[in-house]
């Protein structure tokens, strides 16, 4: 990443001015995007995903149980409409 674009600027005008010094410019910054790229923590299993959604969103929360009242009324509402028609 840029933490400071004013030094990227100025190796940038450098690498310009240096012959064959944008080869080493495009070198470090393809280094070290990668060297940033491999330091992201690993992703959380299964389990630990499930357990942190449920610990921000329970089953007896409002937000739950309002979704399920929805669910049910579209539900209602399709086998009215099935038996309705016929």
């Amino acid at each position: 990443m840029m933490t400071n674009p004013i030094i990227h600027g100025l190796v940038f005008v450098a690498a310009v001015v240096i012959p064959g010094g944008l080869l080493a410019y495009f070198a470090w910054r393809t280094y070290t995007n990668r060297r940033e790229a491999k330091e992201e923590p690993p992703a959380p299993s299964p389990d630990e995903a499930r357990n942190a959604f449920l610990s921000m969103y329970p089953a007896d929360s409002l937000r739950a149980r309002e979704r399920w009242r929805r669910l049910n009324l579209v539900r209602l509402a399709k086998t009215r409409s099935k038996n309705n028609s016929q």
